[in-house]
């Protein structure tokens, strides 16, 4: 197998493992806060905005390290799974729930290191006439892992505790996997010959259509951070699912999803990336105005599938962007990228959490007033799929 191979492979391997332990403990750690430290909406919310911040940090920090010495992308990957594993076990006998945001600020930071780091030698290994759908392979694999990470939830009949426990092995083996498999000697030499030809990065070089897709990266980010912590106690107060339903319809909704990455990536590779994101901004859209109105719980599981989907979907897009548009700065992008995304993680959860506790027992033109997140974030999405006309196209050109 040569190098390149080899690394993809570690790469789906570590994304798959580590996606599991991560899904199956948030669920589990915002109801053990829920239940056992009787913590508020706001605070429960705020596990994932402690976590999103610190990602957003910590994601263009690793992509100008990355960028400005490539060789230190192998270490991060090497290195960054240990101390997450150690931030899972301590979530397990965490006393308040203000310490647990404080460790969900830890696991983003090592977090945010890790994944743009990855991501970017995924892109770096690929096929360049490739590269959108082996993205999306990589983005299909961590979505795989979320939906059997929601499946162990809702069937191992362990309590909250030992469910954090499960993931915190399971991290512990994707960190060992990641220092095993990962060498300083899978180095692509693209770094090296891409790292000779770095110009100055400023934001007016980006093109309409990368705003633009920033723009999304932010919107679809905050619409993904409200599938976390407010959606379980939505559809567990809102919707009365029980434990084991909620736990079936959040992996019924991921397995739906669980090919978008590799979808987009194909699709943005052959008919361009902007006729694919119009599409997914809309179904995004409807899969949230349809998620904060049904009764169903059927309809609730294809809504929310729809969601997943098209958020996820979002993914290998604007990485294939990032590394296709200037490989010098593309640790630089991709971590801005996700620093858009993990802002808006961090600020919708936060408001959601706000709007769930003030609008308690309200009706708001016949729609629950906890419901009223979901419907904001639809109309902007829908905002954004009008903006398409002005996000013009412009080929990306490297210096001789």
């Amino acid at each position: 197998m040569n190098d390149q191979k080899h690394i993809l492979w570690a790469s789906f391997l570590v994304v798959f493992i580590a996606s599991i332990a991560f899904y199956l403990i948030k669920p589990a750690l915002a109801l053990k806060v829920r239940a056992d430290l009787h913590a508020t909406a706001i605070e429960i919310t705020a596990i994932t905005s402690g976590f999103m911040v610190f990602r957003a940090i910590a994601a263009p920090l690793a992509g100008v390290a990355g960028d400005r010495s490539p060789a230190l992308r192998n270490y991060i990957v090497r290195l960054s799974l240990f101390p997450i594993a150690l931030v899972a076990i301590a979530y397990a006998y965490v006393p308040e729930a203000f310490l647990a945001v404080l460790l969900s600020a830890m696991h983003g930071f090592f977090s945010g290191m890790l994944w743009p780091t990855l991501q970017v030698i995924v892109g770096f290994s690929a096929p360049e006439d490739k590269r959108g759908a082996y993205l999306g392979a990589y983005f299909t694999l961590a979505a795989l892992g979320s939906s059997i990470g929601y499946a162990l939830y809702g069937f191992l009949p362990l309590s909250s505790t030992y469910l954090i426990l499960t993931g915190a092995a399971l991290y512990a083996l994707s960190a060992v996997v990641a220092a095993f498999l990962f060498s300083t000697s899978y180095t692509p030499e693209k770094y090296f010959e891409h790292r000779r030809k770095r110009d100055k990065l400023r934001l007016s070089s980006f093109p309409p259509l990368t705003i633009w897709v920033l723009m999304i990266s932010f919107a679809t980010g905050g619409v993904l951070g409200l599938m976390n912590e407010y959606l379980y106690i939505f559809l567990y107060e809102v919707h009365s699912l029980t434990r084991s339903e909620l736990g079936y319809v959040l992996t019924l909704a991921t397995l739906l999803g669980v090919f978008s990455g590799i979808l987009s990536g194909f699709l943005s590779d052959r008919f361009g990336i902007k006729n694919v994101l119009v599409i997914i901004l809309l179904l995004s859209s409807v899969g949230l105005f349809s998620l904060a109105v049904s009764p169903s719980r059927l309809i609730v599981a294809l809504s929310l599938a729809a969601v997943l989907l098209a958020g996820k979907a979002t993914f290998p897009i604007t990485r294939n962007i990032a590394v296709a548009g200037n490989w010098a700065f593309a640790g630089t992008v991709v971590g801005l990228s996700n620093t858009f995304s993990n802002a808006g993680s961090a600020i919708f959860p936060l408001i959601a959490g706000y709007i769930y506790d003030a609008f308690e027992g309200e009706i708001i033109f016949g729609i629950d007033g906890r419901a009223m997140p979901l419907i904001l974030s639809s109309l902007a999405v829908l905002f954004l799929a009008v903006l398409s006309p002005l996000a013009r196209e412009r080929k990306y050109r490297e210096k001789p």
